[in-house]
């Protein structure tokens, strides 16, 4: 068996060897990144800020090959991984490319620390030992920028929702409540005109049931909308009852699905249609088209989502991802939460649009490989 204090040496060794090598580590890191085409390693800023992360953490794996029974995580590196998370999440980099990063790390510090050890008669399992302290504090950075991570999607998406819930909210207040008023005016205004000028109280109460209809409608538009939040019955079925309740009379829509719907999880379907929700409403709203299309197409590595219009289209005055959330009812959510939703779900919203054109936004969404 090997000796503790052997193993101690040993280990003290492969310490010396990791930092006399940090640049040759982070050189082997990036091209191992390169190769697999990681888009952490695409801009200057992403990559300086990985170089930052990963010699971070090789200073505290040769800190703990000298002291292996002392906990060394320092309050900056693990508030450093926690940046790293919010920055990836926050960035739009799906958190399968993490993973990469971190089997890259390890592999890049394991060869070159291994490459160099001196041989020894029980070298397997101080080779083991190495290798154990460096998939262990790998894996504790990563854990925690994957908390940090999932922490910010959590945040976001209940910020989504909170926003969706003040949407409806408003609708109630401006629109139902402001018909209701309208009609109780109305038939005030009827009691005082019913006999001294008949023909203007009658008016009044024509008012006062028109409104008081219109009422109704939005309150049952509304409580169709709260139901209709996820879309739990297949999103063919939830399209083709948005398509009827949300596009008005006149405007031809079409919705068109390819592929296995199977292949996307519940939690990105439900996401998915509240973005084309938002598409297919604008384009009713604003667009005076004749015609709005929609289409899903669905491969085993990504969803795509097209919502299409043939209206006045415009020019759109800066980039999407900095256009202000606006939304067919002048309300918090529009463009920039659709974008926003699509970022959650490790995919990007495009949009295409000319005066007199139409309009064509259409959302790409990543899906895990392993899913059959």
């Amino acid at each position: 068996m090997i000796g503790h204090r052997a193993l101690t040496g040993y280990l003290g060794i492969a310490a010396e060897i990791l930092e006399a090598r940090f640049e040759e580590i982070l050189e082997t890191y990036e091209k191992l990144l390169l190769a697999m085409e990681s888009p952490l390693v695409d801009e200057a800023e992403t990559r300086e800020q990985l170089r930052a992360h990963a010699r971070s953490t090789l200073e505290e794996i040769a800190r703990s090959l000298r002291s292996p029974e002392i906990p060394l995580a320092t309050s900056q590196a693990k508030d450093q991984s926690e940046t790293i998370g919010v920055s990836r999440a926050s960035g739009n980099v799906h958190a399968s490319e993490s993973l990469r990063a971190v089997a890259a790390l390890s592999e890049a510090a394991l060869s070159v620390v291994v490459e160099n050890l001196p041989p020894s008669p029980t070298s397997g399992k101080e080779v083991a030992a190495v290798a154990l302290t460096i998939q262990k504090i790998i894996m504790e950075h990563a854990a925690r920028a994957g908390v940090a991570y999932a922490n910010y999607l959590l945040k976001k998406v209940h910020e989504s929702h909170a926003d969706e819930r003040r949407r409806i909210s408003r609708e109630l207040h401006d629109r139902v409540a402001h018909s209701i008023m309208v009609a109780f005016r109305s038939l005030e205004i009827f009691e005082i005109y019913k006999t001294k000028d008949p023909s203007k109280a009658q008016a009044r109460l024509e008012l006062a049931k028109s409104t008081t209809q219109e009422a109704l409608e939005l309150t049952r538009s509304l409580s169709r909308e709260l139901r209709e939040m996820s879309a739990e019955e297949g999103l063919g079925v939830a399209l083709s009852e948005l398509l009827s309740i949300s596009v008005p009379q006149g405007i031809q829509s079409q919705v068109s699905i390819e592929g296995d719907e199977r292949l996307v999880a519940p939690q990105v379907r439900d996401e998915l249609f509240l973005i084309i929700r938002e598409g297919v409403r604008n384009a009713a709203k604003h667009s005076e088209a004749s015609t709005i299309d929609v289409r899903i197409d669905i491969a085993e590595s990504r969803v795509k989502a097209t919502v299409e219009d043939d209206g006045l289209g415009f020019s759109p005055p800066e980039p999407l991802a900095s256009q202000p959330a606006r939304s067919a009812d002048g309300g918090g959510t529009g463009l920039a939460s659709m974008r926003e939703r699509a970022s959650l779900l490790g995919g990007a919203l495009g949009l295409e649009s000319l005066p007199g054109k139409g309009t064509r936004v259409e959302v790409s969404v990543p899906l895990p490989r392993s899913r059959h």
